[in-house]
């Protein structure tokens, strides 16, 4: 999740809500996706090895890379392909924002940010790459042969990265360093091929497989470090420290620095949740709905597998973002008077864990799957927590009301809930059908099966696909399965796709 216009449209909403709660205790069908069927062993995940130097000065990370990949599908390969994303920082002209997000991203004026590769090897021995694809962001790897079906092979890339004065995903503020989306990821290969999309200003553009990953990272000692996976080991040598992580197996690999991290942890089952909060600005409320919201979704989605997970407050202007084990949340919510606007964005990051970070989907041409269930997640997190009456106000006076008000603006042209990023024009209508038409798609089918049917195929779903990607097929056969009903028409007719 990505907010900006939506984020700063829905404050006053936020706030109206807030006050309400206190007083009651707080065409043509395209053919949908099918899943690639291409897997020959899916277990065995693709190895990162990552050491890395965050150098202050120069706000550049030095790193060297070595990825193992192991051909698990059907075919051979005579190129490899990565993403790196940090290329689309380089040019004001490519930059992932809408034109009336540039004052906030950009406080001090465009600053910009890149990856340089500085050269790949195979064996020690240095194999042709190249840079292309929309803003420099996809990385060609030629091996020295092809990559027969079963076989595995170890890359050595050098790469270097600058970060951005940003205040976004991957970038810096006052107070905190975002290092996300910062080295070179493996494209996903599905029966569409290499998955090469650009990165889009609306949404969350990516699209990637399970990994296990092994990060070395050396900071100066005064910084905090928040982190995707465990630290297993921390040195101090001067005035830098070194950190060794290791994850679980995770989609993606993140981490946020510090000098005014407050840092406050709680065990939950065997999760250890730990609030970042910039000098202890309501760290108490984030850690308490942190815990809350690991709990609800723990019992209602199935038990979140990890042995830790962070929730940190950036310097990051658009809301809220999730990376496996860790959320970003905004500093801008931490200083809001009133603690509904937090706890909603920390309820719903932490709610990605699930859909998105463990039971994956393509976010560039399926934006919907894990978005509205994602949003709907947050809806049964304040039924959970507060009640039916809390859950049904908030999905009338927000989640509603925002999508009747896009119509206002724009009429509906019958697309439905099921397309594609580079369908939408701008992030107010994405937001309006992803988020909020997709929450009340999922809510009409909770209506449909009937409650315990419903949380059935939730708990099936999740159980099913973690550690995968699923697709929207694959949603609706599982809920089909669980319902006494014909949901046919119902997916077709939301979502404008046709089922077979």
């Amino acid at each position: 999740m990505r907010l900006s216009r939506r984020f700063k449209s829905l404050v006053i909403v936020f706030g109206i809500l807030f006050l309400t709660l206190c007083f009651q205790f707080y065409v043509e069908y395209p053919p949908i996706q099918r899943a690639s069927g291409i897997w020959i062993n899916e277990e065995q995940y693709n190895l990162y090895k990552i050491q890395t130097v965050f150098d202050e000065g120069s706000m550049t990370l030095k790193s060297n890379q070595t990825i193992t990949f192991k051909n698990n599908f059907d075919s051979s390969f005579e190129n490899v392909y990565f993403h790196i994303y940090p290329n689309i920082f380089k040019k004001k002209n490519n930059v992932p924002f809408e034109e009336g997000d540039m004052e906030f991203v950009y406080p001090n004026g465009f600053n910009p940010g890149w990856i340089k590769i500085n050269n790949v090897k195979e064996n020690n021995k240095l194999i042709y790459h190249k840079v292309m694809g929309d803003g420099e962001t996809v990385l060609r790897v030629t091996p020295q042969k092809a990559i027969e079906i079963g076989e595995e092979r170890t890359f050595e890339i050098n790469f270097e990265v600058k970060l951005p004065n940003v205040l976004a995903r991957m970038g810096y503020g006052d107070n905190t360093v975002n290092i996300t989306n910062w080295y070179p990821i493996l494209a996903v290969y599905d029966q569409q091929g290499w998955n090469l999309d650009p990165y889009y200003a609306i949404g969350d553009p990516f699209y990637s497989e399970v990994a296990e990953y092994e990060v070395t990272i050396d900071i100066p000692s005064e910084y905090i470090l928040a982190t995707t996976g465990n630290i297993e080991s921390k040195k101090e040598k001067d005035t830098i420290t070194t950190y060794k992580i290791k994850t679980e197996g995770v989609r993606d690999f993140g981490m946020i620095l510090s000098k005014d991290f407050d840092v406050k942890g709680v065990k939950v089952e065997d999760t250890t949740i730990q609030s970042y909060t910039i000098k202890g600005e309501k760290k108490e409320v984030a850690l308490k709905v942190a815990v809350d919201s690991l709990e609800v979704f723990n019992r209602i989605f199935g038990k979140y597998p990890y042995k830790q997970l962070s929730v940190v407050a950036c310097n990051f202007s658009l809301g809220g973002m999730e990376y496996p084990n860790l959320v970003m949340i905004g500093d801008g919510l931490y200083t809001m008077e009133e603690d509904f606007p937090l706890e909603y964005v920390i309820a719903h990051e932490i709610a990605h864990q699930w859909w998105y970070g463990i039971v994956g989907n393509n976010e560039v041409t399926e934006p919907w799957l894990d978005e509205a269930l994602t949003e709907y997640s947050t809806l049964l997190y304040f039924e959970e927590k507060y009640g039916t009456h809390i859950k049904q106000q908030i999905q009338e006076k927000m989640i509603k009301a925002q999508y009747e008000n896009f119509l206002d603006l724009k009429a509906d042209r019958g697309e439905g809930i099921m397309r594609s990023l580079a369908e939408f024009d701008n992030s107010l209508e994405y937001s309006s059908i992803v988020y909020s038409r997709g929450a009340l798609f999922i809510d009409h089918l909770r209506q449909e099966m009937g409650d315990e049917a419903f949380r059935k195929a939730i708990k099936e779903y999740y159980s099913e696909y973690k550690f995968k990607n699923a697709t929207t097929e694959n949603f609706y056969m599982i809920l089909q399965k669980n319902s006494q009903k014909d949901l046919k028409s119902t997916f077709e007719e939301w979502l404008n796709v046709k089922i077979e």
